[in-house]
């Protein structure tokens, strides 16, 4: 569907630069989330320097098997991160064809909100996996389960939520147009 009547060339112009751009930065954080984790995960002093940072305990299990336990765990997160910058990626596509206010884009920002809810619930759930991950190896009594919520936790939920009822209206709106298009 090409950009309706009434955009000025300008406008379209700065939609498909602006989605060119998103779609880039899509490109770079799907590289990074399929790189990164493994870098992470190979390297014992970095996930020592990490957890002690993070997590405030120092008695973590570094060898291969606590590691690739690590680098499972956080498979969960980065597959719905993934997904969500797939739903961008899809969002954007449409966009930059000029395929702004039909059920296709509103499609994809319901994916990407659901994403965001599912990243909500991911990450804490990574993090908790990963810390068992890491200290299941340590003597009875120096076993650590960390389960925490932070303001990144509840942003990406609200945030999906907000992005959830964004997609309904514009679903909505696409059904009305559709309608109104039959009439003509």
């Amino acid at each position: 569907m090409p950009f309706p009547p009434t955009f000025a060339p300008a406008s379209q112009r700065h939609i498909q630069a602006l989605a060119l751009l998103v779609r880039l930065l899509c490109l770079i954080a799907a590289a990074a989330l399929l790189v990164m984790p493994v870098a992470f995960w190979s390297s014992p002093s970095w996930v020592a320097q990490m957890v002690q940072k993070d997590f405030g305990f120092a008695l973590v299990q570094l060898d291969a098997s606590a590691r690739w336990g690590g680098l499972a765990a956080t498979a969960l997160p980065v597959g719905v991160s993934l997904w969500a910058l797939w739903a961008i990626w899809c969002l954007f596509g449409c966009y930059a064809r000029g395929d702004l206010l039909s059920m296709r884009p509103a499609r994809h920002l319901r994916r990407l909100s659901i994403a965001m809810v599912g990243l909500a619930a991911a990450l804490p759930l990574g993090q908790t996996l990963t810390v068992l991950a890491l200290t299941l190896g340590n003597p009875p009594g120096q076993r650590q389960l960390w389960v925490g919520l932070s303001s990144q936790h509840y942003l990406s939920l609200l945030f999906g939520l907000v992005l959830f009822a964004i997609s309904t209206v514009l679903v909505e709106a696409a059904r009305v147009a559709d309608e109104n298009a039959e009439f003509v």
